[in-house]
């Protein structure tokens, strides 16, 4: 239900009102959530921000989910963050809205570059792991503990900083998020605060203790199959001794290195006719994969953990 009675009048009131007021669209396949978040630490170390609409308070920056765009087809964002696109119709919609904009943020790794073509806005930044994307960060290390590193602007001016988040996936949210803080003209120390505020979103890579030792990457929250690729390819990176992931859709394990893997545990039957590896186990209840869990894991064992399961969650390090 909209806060407002009618929206689109009234939002158009309210920008009318306080025209100083800078209104952030954040669209994608994925990964909005950690972007709005990231948004709203960062700016937030000198701002006023609000995740959504309050008409009766001014604020600084807007920050909208592409979801709420409905009640606000004509709006004309500052800026528009595209996080993801993974199907054409995705990118007919993402694009009518960020070539309206008057900036536009674009990840450079998770947005295909056959969409290029649909590309009109000329005030584009990209963000993503390395060069040639405008802004990243490149990691010196890389730990349990999080990441050690630098930002990068366009000029290639540096923002050393400790992130205590793990995965790309959450990290290029917070690279993005310090783009539009330097658009916005935010110092380089407020940007690093807030880069350091930052914690991860329980259910997605949020570390925590387990069963027995272990280490769990809670990622359930989000579980896609691009989910499932960048938590994998995140544990590899980790000097850990056994890695374990539990899912419950074998289709996930398309991308799984098994030389990497200890084990794999699905929550569910095995598909008929379909081959899996040996290191493939599956289980009709939890109870059973869990009991499983208990008997065999080692101390400091890392777990993925891509579904519900909390029993095995002790508590949360961050």
């Amino acid at each position: 239900m909209s806060l407002f009675s009618n929206p689109k009048r009234d939002m158009e009131k309210y920008v009318a009102k306080y025209p100083t007021i800078k209104v952030i669209v954040v669209c994608g396949s994925y990964g909005r959530k950690s972007a709005i978040r990231s948004l709203a630490i960062i700016l937030g170390q000198t701002m006023k921000v609000t995740m959504g609409i309050n008409k009766n308070i001014l604020e600084d920056v807007m920050i909208l989910d592409y979801n709420s765009m409905d009640s606000f087809p004509d709006i004309t964002p500052d800026v528009c963050v595209m996080t993801a696109c993974e199907t054409d119709e995705e990118a007919q919609e993402y694009f009518a809205l960020a070539n309206r904009s008057k900036h536009l943020f674009l990840n450079f790794n998770d947005v295909p570059q056959k969409y290029a073509k649909l590309l009109m806005n000329p005030d584009v930044y990209t963000y993503g792991d390395e060069h040639p994307a405008d802004f990243y960060f490149e990691d010196e290390d890389f730990t349990l503990d999080g990441y050690k590193g630098t930002f990068y602007d366009p000029e290639r001016d540096k923002l050393p900083a400790t992130v205590k988040i793990i995965g790309e996936q959450n990290l290029r949210p917070i690279t993005m998020a310090c783009g539009v803080a330097r658009l916005f003209k935010v110092h380089r120390d407020d940007i690093t605060k807030g880069v350091e505020a930052i914690r991860p979103i329980h259910g997605l890579m949020s570390p925590a203790k387990g069963l027995r030792g272990s280490i769990i990457l809670d990622d359930r929250a989000e579980t896609s199959a691009t989910s499932v690729k960048y938590g994998l390819q995140t544990i590899y990176h980790l000097d850990v001794n056994t890695r374990i992931l539990i899912t419950d859709d074998v289709k996930k394990l398309q991308r799984v290195n098994y030389d990497l893997m200890s084990e794999i545990l699905i929550l569910g039957e095995k598909p008929e006719g379909v081959a899996v590896n040996h290191k493939v186990k599956f289980f009709d209840e939890s109870i059973d994969l869990i009991s499983y869990l208990s008997s065999r894991l080692e101390e400091k064992a890392l777990i993925l953990l891509e579904i519900p399961l909390p029993e095995i969650i002790e508590s949360y390090i961050w």
